[in-house]
């Protein structure tokens, strides 16, 4: 599994250590340094393979948009969320004209700065693929996970053709569905079902959580993430 590598730019040391934490708690990525100015930042880029930059806007000496500036002259393949007091529709323009992944407005909980790093990855996994059809395009602009899947190779003994008939019931559905549910829904045998999920958990387009019924007995539910 491709561990990516994230710099953070946030001239508050205690936020920079409150987003190092949730960053981390997703052992898909690693923090390599927090730096307090796009300066310190720019140093950083030149030692090192970064491959997210998680940023703040007000920051001393070159702050956020600068700095995205810069990263944009060098074509930098750096992707960057940017993580901000900075609420003005003018510099929030600014950053999606200069292809930020995301934008959060601060104050930030981990729901929602994981649904940032979460796109970042489906954005990343789907460009793994060699090609696009117009489908798995339109899925990844409209930020639907179907892409994470139709990109990717399956493994042995899945058909992309099942795989795409499952996952429409996700975008249909995204709330939590059983696989006996699923099963009735898309006349696809129980194992096969189980089979398919089982894989789409593992690799995290969708979640799965452990229910208890109106009889106590678990189930586990999947819902779209």
């Amino acid at each position: 599994m491709k561990q990516y590598q994230v710099l953070i730019a946030e001239d508050d040391f205690r936020v920079a250590g409150i987003w190092k934490e949730f960053t981390e708690k997703d052992s898909n990525f690693s923090v390599v340094a927090d730096v307090r100015n796009g300066e310190e930042a720019l140093k950083i880029l030149k030692e090192n393979k970064i491959d997210l930059i998680i940023m703040d806007v007000y920051m001393p000496e070159m702050d956020g948009y600068q700095l995205l500036l810069e990263l944009r002259k060098k074509e930098t393949s750096i992707d960057v969320i940017a993580v901000t007091a900075a609420k003005e529709t003018q510099m929030i323009q600014r950053f999606f004209r200069l292809g930020v992944i995301d934008y959060i407005i601060k104050p930030c909980v981990y729901e929602r700065y994981k649904k940032a790093l979460d796109r970042f990855l489906q954005i990343n996994n789907a460009f793994q693929g060699e090609d696009f059809e117009q489908q798995t395009l339109d899925a990844l602009i409209l930020n639907e996970t179907v892409s994470q899947s139709i990109t990717r190779k399956l493994p042995k003994g899945m058909q992309q053709i099942t795989m795409d008939r499952i996952i429409s019931k996700f975008n249909e559905n995204p709330f939590s569905q059983s696989a006996e549910e699923l099963t009735k829904e898309t006349g696809l045998s129980i194992a096969t079902i189980q089979r398919y999920l089982r894989y789409l958990a593992k690799e995290k387009i969708i979640k799965k959580e452990l229910t208890y019924g109106t009889q106590g007995r678990p189930e586990h539910k999947y819902s779209k993430m």
